[in-house]
């Protein structure tokens, strides 16, 4: 049975339910849309706290993180699973003059490529929160394996402060430091507020590589 219209899509869906949504809504419309580069991750790259490298942005959708990382240096691996969304991205990116610094796959971070342990910094808004339960410490162990020690994950991500409904899972504090808390350090962790259409409620998570 699919899901009800007012649900975010599942990544187990694959090439389906997220594809058809890139392709039947209007990129204003999408809820985790922010129409510009993500608030969090501007003040995060501006505070120099993370040196310029080689980046992966996971789920990258419209692409407006992944061009904003490219505009700072930034050599960008962008992932999303929905072709018509890397499409999107690509469009933007060449508005934006900076198509040739970014690395665009059709895959799924939990089937990623291994490019070795050469990244930087992974950024991920609102991706982490739709895995399926058992994917979760799977997705923590493939960050771990392209991330330098020492290297940065970047997560946004529903908090259990969002009130209960359709849409991704509600994380408490505790849930994400059981799945990272044996490869990472956390460096910040803290309420945050999506931009975008919805404005839910958030974490805002800064780790760490050990």
């Amino acid at each position: 049975m699919p899901p009800k219209k007012t649900e975010t899509p599942r990544l187990i869906d694959k090439y389906g339910t997220w594809d058809e949504v890139y392709r039947k809504t209007p990129p204003s419309e999408l809820p985790w849309n922010a129409g510009q580069p993500d608030p969090e991750l501007v003040r995060l790259i501006e505070s120099q706290a993370i040196p310029v490298g080689r980046a992966i942005d996971i789920g990258t959708g419209p692409g407006h993180d992944a061009i904003f990382l490219a505009k700072k240096g930034f050599r960008v691996l962008a992932l999303d699973i929905a072709p018509s969304a890397v499409e999107l991205a690509k469009i933007n990116a060449k508005k934006a003059g900076v198509e040739v610094a970014i690395d665009y796959r059709v895959e799924s971070v939990l089937k990623l490529s291994s490019p070795g342990r050469t990244a930087t910094f992974v950024n991920d808004r609102v991706c982490f929160e739709v895995l399926d339960k058992e994917d979760r410490e799977d997705y923590a162990r493939k960050i771990s394996e392209v991330l330098i020690p020492g290297g940065h994950l970047f997560l946004r991500t529903f908090s259990e402060k969002e009130p209960p409904g359709p849409g991704p899972h509600r994380f408490t504090r505790e849930e994400i430091e059981s799945v990272f808390s044996k490869d990472f350090d956390f460096i910040d962790f803290r309420d945050g507020v999506l931009a975008g259409p919805r404005q839910a409620k958030i974490y805002v998570v800064l780790l760490r590589r050990k």
